[in-house]
């Protein structure tokens, strides 16, 4: 009996450390900059990787992170966040979100939109947001017998007007699909790609400025003293 209850103890304390693994944060090394986020709450998006100073996603799998309707408007949607933090010595400028898929139209009733927001949010700050639009109108049709996708892309953009150091990013994207039943209507749009970039810019140093300062000071008594002796 005593040996079943160690067998027994011994799994749940696997099961607990198997589930603290799992609830793992991650922490990506940027150039200038690292990214923390919870692989509990990656959802549709997939796990990112780095590329230089780009964020990417590549969803996949099925459904995917799409939305489809053949009656009636259906939506899909997905919120990835995470911290974002400059090294010292950098400063946080300028985020680029461009994101992009394919769509579907099948009956002159049939539509697709794509949405969501760019959001950045620095601590005890207000946030600071951009819609996600498309770049182009989402009106392309194509037939049952004969039916191809078109391609679509979006994007966002934030420029903090202040020194930002760090901040909590969240990319919310929204599809949408609608299409009417009595004419045999098809709707269907999946995101393929998200690429978030973060353009970073050194800050001056204290000691840099004070040398500045010092610096025009002394070019000042140079030229009150020519003048003088003029």
């Amino acid at each position: 009996m005593s040996f079943n209850i160690k067998v027994l103890a011994s799994a749940i304390l696997l099961a607990i450390a198997t589930t603290q693994a799992s609830a793992a944060n991650v922490t990506l090394d940027g150039d200038n900059f690292t990214i923390s986020y919870d692989t509990n709450v990656i959802g549709l998006f997939g796990s990112p990787y780095l590329v230089g100073s780009n964020l990417v996603f590549a969803p996949g799998g099925n459904p995917g992170f799409s939305a489809q309707s053949e009656s009636g408007i259906k939506f899909t949607n997905s919120t990835f966040a995470f911290v974002i933090t400059a090294d010292p010595g950098y400063k946080l400028s300028s985020f680029n979100l461009f994101e992009g898929g394919d769509y579907m139209l099948i009956g002159d009733a049939s539509r697709v939109s794509v949405g969501g927001q760019l959001r950045v949010k620095p601590v005890g700050e207000s946030a600071m947001t951009a819609a996600i639009t498309p770049s182009m109108p989402l009106t392309t049709r194509t037939s049952f017998e004969q039916f191809a996708t078109t391609e679509w892309n979006a994007s966002a953009s934030i420029s903090p007007t202040m020194t930002l150091s760090s901040a909590v990013v969240s990319i919310e994207n929204l599809l949408g699909a609608r299409a009417r039943l009595s004419e045999d209507g098809y709707a269907f749009i999946e995101k393929k790609n998200v690429e978030l970039g973060f353009v970073l810019t050194p800050v001056p140093e204290p000691e840099s400025y004070a040398m500045l300062l010092a610096g025009l000071g002394l070019m000042g008594l140079v030229a009150s003293r020519r003048a003088s002796q003029a």
